[in-house]
């Protein structure tokens, strides 16, 4: 401690030769006096303020570090995802698949699902976007959302469906899954028999099952063909990805 202070005192324009011949009893009391006077206490402060941003710095620089190298180790060994039949957005010969693991009642998803709307539309004709199902289980209407999405699916309105739930994910309830399929037009007496059916369950399960395979336990995550982003990242961070697998394929 008494060296920090030390460094301090000098920071805030003690002569460094006077400290270092004082002795301790000397030094405490004049770090009393100092430290008791306006002009001690305010520069006292703004070094210590100083000090806490620089380490703060230091951490930041650290942790780009390391997301960085995580982020060359991702491209050196990519990871696999078949799309199977989840529901797709962008052409099927699309350079980059990017899967999308999802869950309905999520906020952080609803802005993932928004990044990767913008991805759709700053690469038309080269990214294709597949969704999959990751309820969260302290998510209540998460798995019920996320059935009655493969049902609305079954009759070609998953995402329609899938923009009428982010829109209203405070209004999530089986009278509002009920209102939104009429909404679309859709054959309600069938849309039921889908939500409950064993195929809507076995489907939700196994992207469920894909997403542990991966390690994803939070939502929202994508896989970039096979580059893994877990978290809502902004839409620069995705592009970074795209672009440069793009390069690599071009």
């Amino acid at each position: 401690m008494k060296k920090l202070l030390l460094l301090g005192l000098v920071a805030c324009g003690f002569a460094l030769p006077v400290l270092a011949d004082i002795n301790e009893k000397d030094f405490g009391s004049a770090m009393e006096r100092y430290l008791k006077s306006d002009s001690g206490q305010k520069s006292f402060v703004d070094f210590m303020q100083t000090l806490q941003q620089k380490q703060m710095e230091q951490g930041r620089k650290k942790q780009e570090e390391l997301q960085a190298a995580k982020l060359e180790e991702q491209f050196k060994n990519p990871v696999k995802v078949e799309v199977g039949s989840s529901p797709t957005k962008g052409p099927a010969g699309a350079k980059i698949t990017i899967v999308e693991f999802s869950d309905f009642q999520c906020p952080y998803c609803q802005k993932g699902g928004e990044v990767a709307a913008q991805i759709l539309k700053a690469y038309p004709n080269d990214v294709r976007v597949a969704f999959k199902h990751l309820p969260l289980p302290f998510h209540p209407q998460a798995k019920p959302a996320a059935l009655a999405s493969f049902a609305a699916q079954k009759q070609g309105k998953f995402w329609e469906f899938h923009e009428a739930l982010f829109a209203n994910q405070s209004s999530l309830s089986p009278e509002f899954y009920k209102q939104t399929a009429t909404k679309l037009g859709l054959n309600l007496e069938q849309f039921k028999k889908d939500q409950a059916s064993p195929e809507a369950e076995a489907s939700v399960k196994g992207d469920a099952d894909t997403a542990q395979k991966l390690g994803i336990g939070g939502t929202p995550a994508f896989v970039v063909n096979g580059v893994q982003v877990n978290g809502a990242y902004p839409f620069e961070h995705f592009k970074t990805i795209i672009d440069r697998q793009l390069g690599a394929k071009s």
